[in-house]
């Protein structure tokens, strides 16, 4: 049983925490309820996906492509060119080669893919090992050394526009500090 009003309660807090200047988005991986979906973005959210299968079932709920963030590791061509068709805000792009992959597929569907490029900033988040992500020895995002290199490839890519910078430094976070060290590392980039 879920509480819309609890929902709606804590979303209301969240959103009034960023003064209300961001685009908030529920990563649909974790509760991907059509009716909790439905609720959420009827109050303003956004969508943080991972799969084709994620698109589907957010814009099934309701939420325009304009609120959908496309992210995660291993993207397929076809989740790309779903991710293209639909018009999604933003897609998150993991590494060099999915960025040359959304090139081709964004030029080849006459299309341009407004990509934020998820940066890994070797930051210890102090969670479970299996649910880390932002340490230089996980392999997911690109590497804050080589990310200037990645966003200079991106601007000169046909189909491509850069339009920010991705962070993800693991789940079930107890503390504000990684995420002050994670920010602070990637200001000036």
């Amino acid at each position: 049983a879920y509480s819309s009003a609890h929902i709606e309660r804590r979303y209301r807090e969240f959103v009034a925490a960023f003064g209300g200047k961001a685009m908030l988005c529920f990563a649909v991986k974790a509760l991907s309820n059509l009716a909790v979906l439905r609720h959420l973005f009827q109050l303003g959210a956004g969508a943080d996906l991972v799969s084709e299968g994620e698109l589907r079932r957010v814009l099934a709920a309701g939420i325009p492509a304009s609120r959908i963030i496309f992210s995660g590791i291993g993207k397929t061509e076809t989740e790309l060119r779903a991710a293209l068709a639909a018009d999604v805000h933003q897609i998150n792009v993991e590494s060099p080669p999915e960025l040359s992959l959304l090139s081709d597929v964004a030029t080849r569907m006459g299309k341009t893919a407004r990509i934020a490029i998820r940066v890994n900033p070797d930051v210890d988040a102090n969670t479970h090992a299996k649910i880390s992500t932002g340490k230089s020895e996980n392999k997911f995002g690109i590497d804050l050394a080589h990310a200037a290199d990645a966003f200079r490839r991106a601007k000169q890519l046909p189909g491509i526009e850069p339009v920010g910078v991705a962070v993800h430094i693991g789940s079930q976070i107890t503390s504000l500090a990684p995420f002050d060290t994670a920010f602070a590392r990637v200001v000036n980039l």
